[in-house]
C-alpha cells in the first residue's frame, strides 16, 4: 500500500537553499583550507603533550639546514693583503686633529673654553672627555713633545697587520686593540724613554691612538662566502626516527622548527594544500547537505511556519557541527582515554529538530549529524591533534553521536513540559553510557579506572545535550516566532487571563470552546494528528465572540429577547461573522501564536451563516449568499478541520432537544455534519483522508454518547418515604440542644 504523501510546506527552492547552506557551513568545518585559530606553529607553546600519530623516519630539511648553517659559521674568513693607504689617511687625519688643537691652545682662552670649542670640532668625536682634557691641559712643551709621539707611535702600530673585527673567531678582544695595548707596554717598559711621559701623556697617547688606528686587513667577502658555501654543500644530512606515541614536544614546552616539522611528518599536523582531501570535503559535506534537503522535501517534517522552522532546526545542526570543531581538537588524541569528547552533546540537533517536526525526520537527523560529527574528528585536516588512537574509537565516538541523537528526539518529541527534557536528559546520559560500556567490555586491556569518566562523560553530555535543547528551542523560537509545546501548554491553562475573560464575559462560549477543545483533542490523536495543537486551537477558535457575547445564543439568559429579533437577516449575519475579525483583532493584542490564531478564520471556512441565510431566503425574493458567506480561508491543516467539524458537531447536539439525542440520533446528526462539510468542499485544501474522517467521526460518535448518554427518570416519591422523612426531620430547638 503506498502511502500517502503529505502536503507540500517547503518548496523545492526551499530545501535546496537548505541543502545549499548547511554544505557550505559543513564544508568549511572539514576542508583543510581554512586555518585553524589554535593550529600549532613555530615558536607556539605545546597545550599538551605532543605525541607523534605514526612512525616516521625522515630527512629533516630544518636539522640538516642547522647543520649547514654551524659547519658554514665554523669556516674562518679570508682575509686580504693589508691596504698601505690606510695608514698614510690616518697619519693625515692625526695632523689634522692636532693642528687645531694647536690653533685652540694658541688662543689663550681659559680651559673650559678651549673645551668647548674642541668639543664642537667633529673630528675631535673619536676623542674621549678625558683625552680632550688632557691634551688642553699639557704645557706647550709637553704638547710638541706628545704630537711627534703620538705620530710615530701611530705610524709604528699602522705598520702592523690589524685585522678587522669579526676576522677571527672566539671570545679574544680585537686585534686593534691588542696591537695597542702592545706597543704602549712596549713604550712604558723601556728603561730610558726619551723624551719621558707622565701618566697624563701615556693617557692622551693611548686615547689617540684608539681614535686613529683602525683596521688594515679586511675580510674577502667574496672568498669567504663562496668557502662556507662549499661548507654547507659538503654537510651531509639529517635523519630523524619517530616511533608511534614517542612524545615530541611536552605540555607547556614552546615548539621549535624541529618540532613543527616532526608533528607535520608524524602525522599531528597536516601541511599543504591537499586537493584530494578538498575535493573529498565537498563530497562529503555536499552528501551531508543533500541528504538533509532531500528528506525535507520529501518528507514535508515541518508542520506550520516551516521556513521559520527549518532555519532554527539548520542553526541547531550546525551549532552541534561547530561544537565538535572546537571541542575535538582539545580532547583528541585521547591517550589517557577521559572520554572528553563523548562528552559533547551533538543530540542536541536531533532534540531541536524533534521538537519542531516530524520524529521520522529527527531521526535522519540523528544519523547524519552523528556520522557527519565523526567525520570532523577524523578528517578536518587543521586540527591540532584531532586524530584517533584507533580505528575503533573513530567508530565509538560515530555510534555514540548517533545513538544519543536517537534517544534524544525520541524523548523529547512533542514534549509539553520541562520534566520531559529532564526525563530526555537521563536516558541520553543512559544510552550513552550503554554505548561506552559496550566498547570498553570489548577493549584490550579494560582499566576499571575508565568506568568513572565514562559516567562522568555520560550524565555531561544528558545535561548539556537537554540544557542547551531547551536553550535553542525556547530561544530561537521566541526570536523566530516559531510556536512551542511549551507555548501551547501555557495557553492550555485555564488560568490564562483570555481564557479568564471568556469565563467571565461569555459563559456559554467558553464552555462551547471547552467542549469543543475535548472531542478535537481526542480525534486528533485517533488519526495522529497534534492533539495539543487541536485542544488548544480549539479553546481560542471563538475568543471573538468577546466583542459581543450577547449576540450569540449561548450568550444569552433563558427568557431573554434576543437582538436579532429586531434586525435584518442580513443585519445579524453581519455581526455573527464579525466574531472571526474580532477574534483576529484579540488574538494579535494577546499576541497568541500563528499557529493558534489561524484556527479563528478557518473554523469557519468559506461557509454560509446559515440559520439567517435560510431565514432571508423564507422571507421570499432571491438573496445574495456573499453578505452570508465567512471569508475563510479553509482548513490548511487536519487539527483545524477536525475543530471545524467539532465546532459543528457540538452545536448542533448542544441546540438537539434532550429526547433526540438518543444514540442513533446523535450518530445521524454528526453524520449529518460531516456529510455537509464535504459537500461543500470545506476540507478540500487539507491533508486530512477520507479514512481520517471516518475515524474523526468514529471518535466524535464515543464522545458525545459519554457526554449525552441518556438519564433514567426518577418516579414520584412512595407516601411512606415522605412520611419517614417528616419523622426523621430535626426539630427546632435540636441546633440548641446540639451545643450550635
Amino acid at each position: 500500500m503506498l502511502r500517502r504523501r503529505p502536503p507540500v510546506t517547503v518548496s523545492r527552492i526551499q530545501a535546496f537553499a537548505f541543502a545549499l547552506a548547511i554544505g557550505l557551513v559543513a564544508f568549511a568545518l572539514v576542508a583543510p583550507i581554512i586555518p585553524d585559530a589554535g593550529e600549532l606553529s613555530e615558536g607556539s607553546t605545546a597545550p599538551q603533550t605532543l605525541v607523534a600519530q605514526r612512525s616516521a623516519t625522515y630527512e629533516s630539511e630544518v636539522l640538516t639546514d642547522l647543520g649547514r648553517e654551524e659547519d658554514a659559521a665554523a669556516v674562518t674568513p679570508i682575509l686580504q693583503e693589508p691596504d698601505p693607504a690606510v695608514r698614510q689617511n690616518q697619519l693625515r687625519e692625526l695632523d689634522r686633529l692636532l693642528a687645531e688643537i694647536r690653533a685652540i691652545r694658541g688662543r689663550g682662552a681659559s680651559l673650559q673654553e678651549q673645551l668647548d670649542e674642541l668639543n664642537g670640532l667633529e673630528i675631535a668625536s673619536p676623542l674621549s672627555a678625558a683625552g680632550r682634557t688632557a691634551l688642553l691641559a699639557l704645557s706647550p712643551t709637553d704638547f710638541s713633545a706628545l704630537e711627534g709621539t703620538a705620530r710615530a707611535a701611530l705610524g709604528t702600530v699602522l705598520n702592523e697587520r690589524i685585522e678587522e673585527p669579526g676576522a677571527t673567531s672566539g671570545p679574544l678582544p680585537s686585534d686593534r686593540d691588542e696591537k695597542i695595548q702592545v706597543y704602549l707596554s712596549d713604550l712604558t717598559a723601556r728603561d730610558d724613554p726619551d723624551p719621558a711621559l707622565s701618566n697624563t701623556e701615556i693617557s692622551a697617547l693611548q686615547d689617540l691612538l684608539e681614535a686613529f688606528v683602525v683596521a688594515n686587513v679586511h675580510i674577502d667577502e667574496a672568498k669567504t662566502e663562496e668557502a662556507r658555501q662549499q661548507a654547507r654543500d659538503n654537510a651531509p644530512t639529517q635523519s630523524q626516527t619517530y616511533t608511534r606515541g614517542q612524545v615530541i614536544a611536552g605540555e607547556g614546552a614552546q615548539l621549535g622548527a624541529a618540532e613543527i616539522e616532526a608533528l607535520q611528518q608524524t602525522g599531528y599536523l597536516q601541511q599543504g594544500f591537499d586537493g584530494y582531501r578538498v575535493a573529498a570535503a565537498a563530497i562529503m559535506a555536499s552528501g551531508f547537505g543533500l541528504l538533509l534537503g532531500v528528506f525535507t522535501y520529501l518528507l514535508q517534517p515541518f508542520p506550520a511556519a516551516p521556513v521559520r522552522r527549518m532555519f532554527v532546526t539548520g542553526v541547531a545542526i550546525l551549532a552541534a557541527l561547530v561544537a565538535v570543531r572546537a571541542v575535538l581538537p582539545n580532547v583528541l588524541p585521547d591517550q589517557e582515554r577521559l572520554y572528553f569528547a563523548y562528552a559533547t552533546p551533538v543530540a542536541i540537533a536531533a532534540m531541536v529538530t524533534a521538537c519542531l517536526s516530524d520524529l521520522p525526520f529527527a531521526a535522519m537527523v540523528a544519523i547524519v549529524t552523528g556520522l557527519f560529527a565523526a567525520v570532523v574528528g577524523a578528517s578536518a585536516t587543521d586540527l591540532a591533534g584531532a586524530d584517533f588512537t584507533g580505528s575503533l574509537e573513530a567508530f565509538e565516538l560515530s555510534v555514540a553521536y548517533v545513538v544519543t541523537g536517537l534517544v534524544g528526539a525520541v524523548t523529547v518529541h512533542r514534549a509539553e513540559r520541562l520534566s520531559r527534557f529532564a526525563f530526555s536528559a537521563l536516558t541520553v546520559a543512559l544510552a550513552l553510557g550503554a554505548v561506552l560500556g559496550a566498547f570498553w567490555l570489548v577493549s584490550e586491556p579494560r582499566d576499571t579506572g575508565q568506568l568513572p569518566w565514562i559516567a562522568l562523560a555520560s550524565a555531561t553530555n544528558g545535561i548539556l545535550a537537554a540544557v542547551f535543547t531547551v536553550g535553542f528551542f525556547v530561544i530561537l523560537s521566541l526570536a523566530f516566532g516559531v510556536t512551542t509545546r511549551l507555548q501551547l501548554m501555557e495557553l492550555a491553562q485555564s488560568d490564562h487571563p483570555l481564557l479568564r475573560r471568556l469565563q467571565d464575559e461569555a459563559p456559554g462560549t467558553y464552555h462551547h470552546s471547552m467542549m469543543v477543545g475535548t472531542l478535537a483533542e481526542r480525534a486528533a490523536a485517533t488519526i495522529g494528528a497534534d492533539a495539543l495543537v487541536a485542544r488548544v486551537g480549539a479553546y481560542y477558535h471563538d475568543i471573538g465572540k468577546l466583542a459581543q457575547p450577547g449576540y450569540f445564543i449561548e450568550n444569552m439568559l433563558d427568557g431573554a429577547p434576543s437582538p436579532h429579533d429586531t434586525m435584518r437577516p442580513e443585519e445579524s449575519a453581519h455581526h455573527i461573522r464579525d466574531h472571526v475579525t474580532n477574534g483576529l483583532e484579540i488574538a494579535r493584542k494577546y499576541r497568541l501564536p500563528g499557529a493558534v490564531r489561524d484556527f479563528i478564520p478557518e473554523h469557519h471556512g468559506t461557509r454560509l451563516v446559515t440559520y439567517f441565510y435560510r431565514r432571508a431566503a423564507q422571507q421570499g425574493g432571491e438573496v445574495d449568499p456573499q453578505p452570508y458567506r465567512y471569508r475563510g480561508p479553509r482548513p490548511h491543516s487536519k487539527e483545524s478541520a477536525i475543530v471545524m467539524l467539532a465546532d459543528s458537531c457540538e452545536a448542533l447536539v448542544r441546540a438537539s432537544q434532550q429526547d433526540d439525542r438518543a444514540r442513533t440520533r446523535l450518530d445521524e446528526l454528526v453524520d449529518s455534519v460531516f456529510a455537509e462539510r464535504l459537500a461543500e468542499g470545506q476540507l478540500d485544501e487539507c491533508d486530512i483522508t477520507m479514512r481520517e474522517i471516518q475515524q474523526v467521526a468514529g471518535s466524535f460518535r464515543a464522545t458525545l454518547r459519554a457526554v449525552y448518554h441518556p438519564r433514567i427518570e426518577y418516579p414520584q416519591p412512595a407516601p411512606e418515604e415522605i412520611a419517614a422523612l417528616a419523622h426523621n426531620a430535626p426539630s427546632a430547638d435540636a441546633p440548641h440542644r446540639a451545643g450550635l
